[in-house]
């Protein structure tokens, strides 16, 4: 035991380890300080990523300092008893480095997309839960992409082939790629609807292409999942999306009237006074947007009517809101007509008989 601590002692061990550790404490103190200086002028700037920045550094900033200074410490101990016959301080510190700078990296994305900072400059166009989960799905791959790069770094530093693995990666890839067509072109059909956003969770959507037509529940990686007013379940892939048009009944600006109205060809002479009634009506009501002008028009002779038409939009875009403006119309159309002693034409035919006695 005195042999022991005679070595010691004689090695000076004490001293560079208190040398060390004094050196990384000192860093530390330094560091948090430098960091509360750093933060105080980012607070005084308009935008938040530098803030982002400084809160994410200072954890891997202080595992830095302490694991380095744990490493040369080791060091020391490995230079006097030999505890490691191989031990490399640089690559062991290379190694350390890269690790926490894709850390510092992920925790930023992290910071980022919970600072919600891409949320205060929308326009007005953009629809916040749509631009959210674009930013979800970009952070995402971000983070894939800096988890791949740190592997391919740490995997060269042990010794492995990177130029081997990434060739046996591409046949590899193109086996499972062909393997998983259908999964893979659901996958990039999703990111497609993430990134194209033609619609999004609660919006009715339909398409004269298939028979979908219903409200989006959920979009997922490889389905999208639409309940039809049947209150059926659709399951979507996501594939079919890129070849088929789909139309967004809720983000229109306004809901249609459109409408066909046949008189008999009795009431031909009453038609222009009719018309113009019909369309002071429209003009005047509240309900109907004044913006696009409701027209309405004598439109063609059928074969038992005479027929003109009806295009309003209303203010409202609610279904049943709709309907019941809708109601309120035709009803007033149809007193127009009865007060002018017109009747609206129902099919007829007319069959002549040749007279034998003539």
């Amino acid at each position: 035991m005195n042999d022991f601590l005679t070595i010691i002692f004689e090695t000076d061990l004490y001293t560079q380890v208190a040398s060390v550790s004094l050196i990384g404490l000192s860093l530390l103190f330094i560091k948090n300080k430098l960091i509360l200086l750093f933060t105080g002028i980012s607070k005084k700037t308009a935008t938040d990523f530098d803030d982002i920045i400084l809160k994410s550094i200072q954890k891997p900033l202080t595992y830095l300092i302490i694991l380095v200074s744990l490493i040369l410490i080791s060091e020391a101990l490995n230079s006097l008893f030999q505890i490691f016959e191989f031990f490399d301080i640089s690559k062991v510190i290379y190694l350390l480095i890269v690790i926490l700078i894709s850390w510092t990296l992920l925790r930023i994305l992290n910071g980022y997309y919970s600072n919600k900072s891409f949320l205060k400059n929308l326009k007005e166009s953009d629809d916040p839960m749509v631009v959210e989960q674009t930013y979800e799905i970009t952070i995402r791959i971000f983070k894939i992409i800096i988890i791949i790069i740190t592997a391919l770094t740490l995997m060269q530093e042990f010794g492995l082939s990177i130029s081997g693995l990434l060739a046996f990666g591409g046949v590899g890839g193109l086996v499972i790629g062909l393997a998983a067509k259908d999964l893979l072109s659901n996958f990039f059909g999703g990111l497609m609807i993430f990134l194209d956003r033609p619609f999004k969770v609660g919006e009715f959507i339909k398409s004269p292409d298939r028979n979908i037509e219903g409200i989006v529940e959920s979009i997922g990686w490889r389905l999208t999942v639409v309940r039809t007013f049947s209150k059926n379940v659709l399951y979507i892939p996501n594939s079919a999306f890129a070849n088929i048009v789909v139309e967004n009944a809720t983000r229109m600006t306004n809901r249609r009237i459109n409408q066909i109205i046949g008189l008999r060809y009795d009431d031909l002479d009453k038609i222009p006074k009719i018309v113009d009634d019909v369309r002071i009506y429209l003009e005047s009501h509240n309900d109907i947007d004044q913006s696009n002008k409701p027209a309405v028009y004598f439109q063609s002779f059928s074969a038992s009517s005479c027929d003109f038409f009806i295009r309003a939009f209303t203010n409202t875009k609610d279904w049943r809101e709709f309907l019941k403006i809708k109601e309120q119309v035709l009803y007033k159309v149809s007193e127009i007509i009865n007060n002018h002693n017109a009747a609206i034409a129902f099919p007829t035919m007319t069959i002549e008989m040749d007279n034998p006695e003539k």
